[in-house]
């Protein structure tokens, strides 16, 4: 009996024993053994014992996860990514400068452990930043610097964002769009030029080049004005001709003597003095003579008779 009761005794104090040595491991290795994935984000699990990391093992998804303390988990960000970088290239013109590129990514959730074996976390300096940078160098040097700081430098990074994508380089690098894609480990969105930063030169230069250009545009568009004015002048006189060829054969003499009498019958409501011949003028109209306001003084309502000649007075 006594020896049972010492065989429980010591059971008990190696249970209490190990019990309190995995609580110490527990507490200590905590942050190793239990484990969260945040929000937005992938895990891929690295085993020490079972091959490390195995590419076609699934990602661990959000939420907690236990695991051996012996094990890691590589955290990686699966939401929409975005960065600026500036790359150093030459256009076809043979002139150096600075470029600005804005581009935007998220990892592949379907190869995101092979993004982890062949890359690792620091895959953006490793992979996407000098692809970038060798596309844009290689599809800018087809380029004259006019067409980059043009409205149309949209048409150089839709090229560039193109050549990336293509299926031709194998690069690891694919289009967003192409889902349940398994071969590429990143799926750019777009890439957009932010900047181009111009020698100061240069800048006067291209600034000169276009305001010559308005200029020309300017003197194009007064040349089409005087154009089209001179069009419309002429086609005032013909008009003008055709009216007068249309009216002159229906003017007789009978209707300029009526409009004569119109005219005398409208000078008669006149106030001013006046003297109306009826019938003496050229053609039978009426002749109107000193037809000036009594208040203005005849010096200055009308102008000085000739002199007489000698003898005729």
């Amino acid at each position: 009996m006594r020896v049972l009761r010492a065989m429980f005794r010591r059971m008990t104090a190696g249970v209490i024993f190990t019990l309190l040595v995995g609580l110490f491991v527990l507490v200590v290795f905590w942050n190793r053994i239990v484990l969260s994935v945040p929000p937005g984000s992938v895990g891929v699990m690295w085993y020490l014992f079972f091959g490390g990391t195995r590419i076609t093992s699934p990602v661990v998804e959000e939420g907690l996860h236990l695991t051996f303390p012996w094990d890691r988990l590589y955290i990686y960000d699966a939401r929409l990514q975005s960065r600026d970088e500036d790359f150093t290239v030459i256009s076809q013109d043979g002139l150096q400068f600075r470029m600005t590129l804005t581009f935007r990514w998220r990892v592949n959730p379907n190869t995101t452990p092979a993004l982890q074996k062949l890359y690792g976390p620091d895959y953006l300096e490793s992979l996407l930043v000098p692809e970038i940078g060798s596309v844009t160098r290689e599809i800018v040097s087809r380029y004259d610097v006019g067409m980059l700081v043009s409205d149309r430098r949209s048409v150089v990074g839709k090229e560039v964002y193109d050549q990336l994508v293509s299926h031709a380089r194998s690069n690891g690098v694919g289009a967003e769009t192409a889902s349940g894609d398994t071969k590429n480990v990143i799926m750019l969105r777009d890439v957009l030029i932010r900047e181009v930063d111009l020698p100061e030169q240069l800048q006067k230069a291209i600034r000169d080049k276009l305001e010559q250009a308005q200029i020309v545009e300017e003197y194009k568009y007064r040349v089409d004005r005087e154009r089209l004015e001179s069009q419309r002048k002429a086609v005032e006189a013909q008009g003008i001709r055709n009216f007068q060829e249309t009216v002159t054969p229906a003017i007789s003499d009978s209707y300029l003597k009526w409009r004569g009498i119109e005219a005398t019958m409208e000078l008669s409501k006149s106030p001013n003095s006046k003297v109306v011949i009826i019938g003496s003028g050229q053609g039978g109209l009426p002749v109107i003579l000193d037809g000036f306001d009594r208040q203005t003084p005849v010096g200055q309502g009308a102008a000085p008779a000739a002199p007489l000649p000698a003898g005729s007075r």
